[in-house]
């Protein structure tokens, strides 16, 4: 008979299985910045019109070879508005087709980041399933001040002008509509015609491979041998 804490010692032994699977194929980061993103991008002061500006920018990623957990998203940032408040945005996308205007978001948290010049904000995230095509963007509302009587907005998103810019991507509005990016007031790719310097941002993202279905069906069987065995002891 099964004792409850050997059933517990099973279940722990699964989930060392699963974690030592995924760590022989190694994690992948995902990245086109080189570490030294050294300019910044935010709205610019022909948009005070429309007052505050919510942004959203980010780099549209593909997983390596299979499915992945995002565990943890890395960025850079320029000078921000008051409280410093960011959200992080994960996106999955159907279609796999470099274009993040229709994809579909997966993971959301709000946190508070800092401007550390070449080094990055690390957020660990919920583990999270993407598959095929995927972006990963950081999110805040630039608030527009009035310094000397003239308009102005902070340049929260860092970027790095000799990384890929036909990966990267960013969004205005007065509010981000994340469930339909392609309704966006204004949208834009870093190689864009809007873009005076191009470049792809410094947000990054780390993936953990999914086991394959015959990983599952080996720890499965090996679990049954075990209960096998323990029954006939």
């Amino acid at each position: 008979m099964l004792t409850t804490g050997y059933r517990g010692s099973i279940v722990l032994g699964a989930l060392l299985v699963l974690m030592s699977s995924s760590s022989v194929h190694g994690d992948t980061l995902h990245a086109y910045d080189d570490g030294v993103a050294n300019i910044t991008l935010g709205p610019p002061r022909s948009f005070a019109e429309f007052g505050d500006i919510d942004m959203l920018w980010g780099n549209y990623f593909f997983t390596d070879g299979q499915d992945e957990f995002i565990t943890s998203v890395s960025f850079g940032l320029g000078d921000l508005s008051e409280g410093n408040n960011v959200s992080i945005w994960i996106f999955d996308d159907p279609d796999d087709d470099a274009d993040p205007t229709n994809a579909v978001p997966v993971f959301s948290a709000q946190t508070t980041g800092m401007n550390l010049g070449f080094d990055f904000n690390v957020f660990e995230t919920t583990p999270t399933l993407v598959q095929g095509g995927f972006f990963v963007a950081i999110g805040h509302l630039a608030v527009l001040t009035m310094p000397g009587g003239e308009p102005d907005y902070p340049s929260p998103a860092r970027f790095d002008p000799d990384g890929r810019p036909d990966r990267s991507w960013f969004f205005y509005d007065d509010d981000i509509p994340e469930n339909d990016l392609a309704s966006s007031g204004f949208v834009q790719r870093m190689d864009g015609p809007f873009v005076p310097i191009q470049g792809a941002f410094a947000v990054r993202a780390v993936g953990v491979p999914v086991p394959e279905p015959t990983t599952w069906i080996g720890m499965c069987l090996g679990l049954g041998l075990i209960g096998v065995r323990r029954r006939s002891a």
